[in-house]
């Protein structure tokens, strides 16, 4: 039985998913980082609500994407701890999903974060950490990124004249390469001199990859073919020239030299070595 709202079928559920691999990572010894409330969430989502990700064809989606989800976060941890260092005190993360950094990161006195997201998805998260203190300052918004945001942003105080560290972690392949770059032109409209940006660039053959059609052809309405459905980014121009043309200075790390840098082999969905994989690269920039 579930605690509380449900998470809805969608991109909400895919929250779900980093959510496990987050706990599984917690329980490791050698792990990158620890999110103690991961647990809680998949606790408070329920059985039927964790079948869609477990089983068959999500097993082996999983299999498949390996310590993605781990390393990925590992380096936004280490991207926030860079900005901050760099003086930024004003945090956005850009659908937050059940992201924790709120309650789990050291942050410096004075620090202001901000999440949005889909209200049915904070409306469940907040009801499982409603006795969970944070240790910043922390404004949930309610908001759907591909219509303006930066009203309700504004509405919480945020100061577009101070430096930010931006996160957006798991959004672009849901959005066009028109929607994205709205996105990005709000993000740099709001951003000082000395703000952060970080997110991922995921090519599209990942959910062509062998091992995702193979998970698709063992079960026709399984993730894959969620997540399939889902997938909008069809971006041409390279994120790092993208960027640069939204006044962003970029450094891009592949997600090999990732892997190799933690000690953990490369996720077999992105492993240059082999035939049919997609490619991920992980960006972090300065303006």
């Amino acid at each position: 039985m579930s605690d509380g709202p449900a998470l809805l079928a969608g991109v909400s559920s895919t929250a779900l998913v980093v959510g496990m691999a987050r706990a599984a990572e917690s329980r490791r010894p050698d792990r990158l980082f620890e999110d103690r409330l991961a647990g809680r969430f998949l606790d408070a989502a329920g059985q039927e609500q964790q079948a869609v990700w477990s089983g068959g064809p999500g097993e082996r989606f999983a299999d498949a994407m390996g310590d993605y989800f781990a390393l990925r976060t590992r380096y936004f941890d280490d991207y926030f701890r860079q900005a901050y260092a760099a003086g930024c005190r004003q945090v956005v993360v850009l659908a937050a999903g059940l992201d924790t950094r709120a309650f789990r990161l050291d942050w410096p006195d004075e620090t202001r974060l901000f999440e949005l997201d889909q209200p049915d998805v904070l409306a469940f998260k907040e009801h499982v950490l409603r006795d969970e203190t944070p240790r910043c300052r922390r404004e949930v918004i309610a908001a759907d990124l591909r219509e303006d945001w930066t009203v309700p942003l504004a509405g919480h105080g945020f100061r577009a004249d101070e430096p930010t560290a931006w996160l957006v972690e798991g959004v672009l392949i849901y959005l066009t390469e028109d929607a994205a770059d709205r996105l990005l032109g709000r993000i740099s409209a709001l951003s000082a001199p000395g703000s952060h940006l970080a997110m991922e660039h995921v090519t599209r053959s990942m959910i062509n990859s062998d091992q995702a059609r193979q998970a698709a052809a063992a079960s026709p309405e399984g993730v894959v073919n969620l997540l399939s459905s889902l997938w909008k980014n069809e971006m041409t121009r390279p994120p790092g020239d993208w960027l640069a043309s939204h006044g962003w200075s970029a450094t891009e790390e592949p997600l090999t030299g990732l892997a190799r840098r933690h000690a953990r082999p490369v996720p077999p969905a992105f492993d240059p070595a082999s035939p049919g994989t997609g490619r991920v690269s992980l960006l972090s920039a300065v303006r």
